[in-house]
């Protein structure tokens, strides 16, 4: 009996693929996609972001519980583009090829958050049977909204793993103090109803349209901000700089949708160990007079000495992660430089040669006899001292231990100035890559005689 047991608990789970990250997604009208899509929304979609449908749609042609290339509209016919669409594109481009993305859509726009409660959706529909949210979530998911979650979310248990819920939603909740209690209430349910462990898989929160943007709802973003202190496994999903359609005050534009669901993919990439700070945060890019960036083939180029590269209004913290890593698609030509920075300080700097891999040890940045924090980096920036290029193949920070060998390379010999360390600043590393201090020798705090490593060059102290 025990054999056959097993046997056939080992049947039901042999078409379960681990590399299949499945994401529920639920909300209003945010969610559902108010925007129509754009020429460079319809092509260009990777195979591997699957939609599982929930509803019927008759163009395109779509039964629920069925799998499809997830091309919008991907929640109800009643859609548009959304941040789901961005976010399975974008975690398509940065995980590994044989990683899929699925999402399960369920929205209505104008919905209250109650109407994704199990214990209170129907009081909902009764009391507001004539409202639109009720009228969608009555032809599309059997007036169950929830329930049709649950459903959809085990049926794809069977073939791939739940990696996150994504929420948007909080326009028919404006404000209310009660909301993020409401919605962990709804998170520990889901949780609970598909099996999986407390805390277990993280929920993703974006902010409503903001005020500077023409926002009628964004005060609900102070109840939004509340989330990790209500759900400790939630991430807050900025809205700043998240266009409006300009013709109600309520839904993003076409652009504002891919910025948000970039943000949400930026999230939920990071418990992964690969966090992308490049491409992804494309909108964040700054480049000073005399400097361009060209996105299609992602190349800095200065004319003159210059800074470029990413600016932050928030501080990114860093300290989850061991190494930054910035890699070029061929040996830059500005005699470059990576910069770290503080609010407004230079936290650390590391010159780039004629390396095409750069590798910062994030708990070992020293500039000026300060050691740089982690957790509170502003700026990540290309310094160009000279006319010239850099063509950036990515920038990412890691826990891959691959890359502690890395963290300084071995180029040529430097024999200049090395015996009194009157010029040097830059940490400096045995040939088995301990750090043995920040400076050559001095009087106070002499090395030995030998062989060394500093800003990726080999030194001999004589």
């Amino acid at each position: 009996m025990t054999v056959l047991l097993a046997t056939v608990l080992l049947g039901a789970n042999a078409d379960v693929d681990p590399n299949f990250y499945i994401y529920i997604c639920f909300g209003q009208s945010n969610m559902e996609g108010n925007a129509q899509p754009e020429a460079v929304d319809k092509t260009g979609i990777d195979k591997r972001f699957r939609l599982l449908a929930t509803c019927k749609f008759d163009s395109p042609s779509r039964t629920a519980g069925n799998w499809y290339q997830a091309t919008p509209p991907l929640v109800s016919p009643a859609g548009g583009l959304g941040p789901t669409d961005y976010f399975g594109r974008t975690m398509c481009q940065y995980l590994p090829k044989e990683v899929r993305i699925g999402v399960i859509p369920v929205a209505m726009g104008g919905s209250p958050i109650e109407m994704f409660d199990k214990d209170k959706y129907q009081q909902k529909m009764q009391q507001n049977p004539n409202e639109w949210w009720a009228i969608l979530a009555k032809n599309h998911y059997g007036g169950n909204p929830y329930g049709r979650i649950i459903e959809m979310a085990k049926k794809a248990q069977q073939v791939g793993v739940i990696k996150g819920i994504l929420l948007h939603q909080g326009c028919s909740n404006n404000g209310d103090p009660n909301w993020p209690n409401m919605v962990k209430k709804i998170y520990n349910d889901m949780l609970k109803d598909l099996g999986l462990g407390t805390d277990s898989v993280p929920l993703f929160v974006g902010e409503t349209l903001r005020q500077d943007q023409g926002g009628a709802c964004w005060g609900h973003n102070t109840q939004v901000a509340r989330m990790p202190s209500v759900v400790p496994n939630s991430y807050v999903i900025s809205s700043e700089g998240c266009p409006g359609n300009g013709k109600d005050p309520w839904h993003f534009n076409a652009a504002g949708y891919r910025t948000i669901g970039k943000r949400y993919a930026k999230a939920a990439l990071m418990p992964m160990g690969k966090y992308p700070l490049f491409s992804l945060l494309s909108d964040d890019i700054t480049v000073a007079p005399g400097g361009t960036y060209e996105e299609s083939n992602h190349t800095f180029t200065a004319t003159k000495a210059l800074l470029m590269g990413w600016t932050y209004t928030n501080p990114v913290d860093m300290s989850g992660s061991k190494y930054l890593v910035v890699k070029l698609k061929e040996p830059q030509t500005a005699n470059g430089e990576v910069r770290l920075m503080k609010k407004n300080l230079i936290g650390y700097k590391e010159a780039i040669g004629d390396k095409t891999t750069i590798v910062i040890d994030l708990h070992d940045m020293t500039y000026n006899n300060t050691v740089m924090d982690p957790s509170a980096v502003y700026k990540v920036l290309f310094r160009a001292n000279q006319a010239g290029t850099i063509a950036v193949e990515d920038v990412f920070l890691s826990n891959d231990d691959q890359y502690a060998s890395m963290v300084t390379s071995v180029r040529d010999v430097d024999r200049s100035g090395v015996t009194d360390g009157s010029a040097s600043d830059g940490a400096v590393f045995d040939m088995q890559g301990r750090r043995v201090g920040s400076q050559f020798s001095t009087p106070d705090s002499p090395l030995r005689k030998g062989l060394y490593i500093r800003n990726g060059k080999k030194v001999i102290v004589e």
